[in-house]
């Protein structure tokens, strides 16, 4: 989305293809933008099958809806070689598989295999990450294609700041922030375990959680077990992410991996401090606000680095220009991914 909202629109045109019917959240500004939305058949198939049904179901929408080309968005090499060959294999000229992670959370073992099969089809290859790219490649032969961010947008704004602590009702608070979907990767667990600990030596700090997802209920249980649902905030999915990043004292992320996190970047963009798990990439380290702490360390050590980085007295400043010099400018991104679009 952050491509399609600065690419050039007379030149490229996105369409959507989604497995889940409903509306989205940018659906509708998808269909402001020029784009289309397609669904695929539902799949029904369980087991081995059910792989062999989503391919069927994939080669007929690519038919159905063709395209120059075909930009796979994944983690795992099987569906990365499962979409590219039903993309190849309908005569879609230019077949694009995107590494995003570092991990999987299942079939690590076929992820293995299926790298084999990957590394045999005509395709080109991105990664997020140089650490993304050996995940999911053979080979050297990938092209690190960073997250880029819009930076005359993303950048520390004091006046920002004030204004969303106010209406956030944030002020005389350390306002920890995480940004991420409830799933297993994002690790939340351990996240309010930390913030347990965290507030237990310091009551001004509040926990607010952006993103929706399977685990939500989970921990919303969690939190309320340990009597801290006064103090954690449930925002949802949140169209102004931007701007509460202002209004944020520390984002703290301890994924269990990572390829390389948009949000880090975003956070970065704003100068927050960001305690994150070793987990992550070193490459997400563009500036001196990312510190890296290991996973095996207990809450207690995390809680007591936390309050470190809420207390340092470094002012945050602009860091547009630190973004655009290690290669995040996604007006520039754009105009690259454009050219490789083309077959340049």
């Amino acid at each position: 989305m952050n491509l399609f909202r600065v690419i050039d629109r007379e030149k490229i045109q996105f369409s959507f293809l989604c497995s889940r019917r409903g509306e989205g959240d940018y659906d509708s500004e998808i269909r402001a933008l020029g784009g289309q939305i397609f669904y695929t058949s539902e799949i029904t198939a369980r087991g081995p099958a059910k792989q062999i049904q989503k391919f069927r179901v994939l080669k007929k929408a690519l038919r159905q809806h063709p395209c120059d080309v075909y930009h796979i968005h994944t983690h795992h090499a099987m569906d990365a070689f499962r979409d590219a060959l039903a993309a190849k294999s309908s005569g879609i000229p230019i077949v694009v598989v995107h590494s995003h992670n570092t991990s999987a959370l299942y079939h690590i073992g076929a992820h293995k295999v299926f790298r084999y099969l990957l590394a045999l089809l005509p395709i080109r290859r991105f990664a997020c990450s140089e650490a993304a790219g050996h995940w999911m490649f053979l080979r050297n032969n990938f092209r690190v294609i960073h997250n880029g961010l819009n930076l005359d947008d993303l950048y520390f704004q004091p006046e920002s700041r004030a204004r969303v602590r106010d209406e956030m009702g944030w002020n005389g608070q350390k306002i920890i922030g995480h940004v991420g979907r409830f799933n297993e990767q994002k690790n939340h667990r351990f996240l309010i375990n930390v913030f347990e600990k965290i507030h237990k030596m310091d009551q001004t700090t509040r926990l607010v959680l952006v993103g929706q997802g399977e685990l939500e209920s989970e921990i919303r249980s969690l939190v309320q077990e340990k009597g801290l649902e006064d103090e954690v905030d449930f925002l949802g999915v949140r169209s102004d992410v931007q701007i509460l990043y202002q209004g944020m004292d520390l984002l703290l992320f301890p994924s269990l991996f990572e390829g390389l996190s948009v949000v880090l970047v975003e956070a970065q963009a704003c100068d927050l401090p960001c305690l994150v798990s070793d987990t992550n990439s070193s490459e997400t380290a563009i500036t001196n606000r990312l510190t890296m702490l290991s996973l095996k360390e207990p809450p207690e050590i995390w809680a007591q680095k936390a309050l470190k980085l809420l207390y340092a007295s470094k002012p945050r400043e602009d860091n547009r220009e630190v973004l655009r010099k290690a290669g995040y400018d996604i007006r520039t991104l754009a105009v690259n991914l454009e050219k490789i679009y083309k077959g340049q």
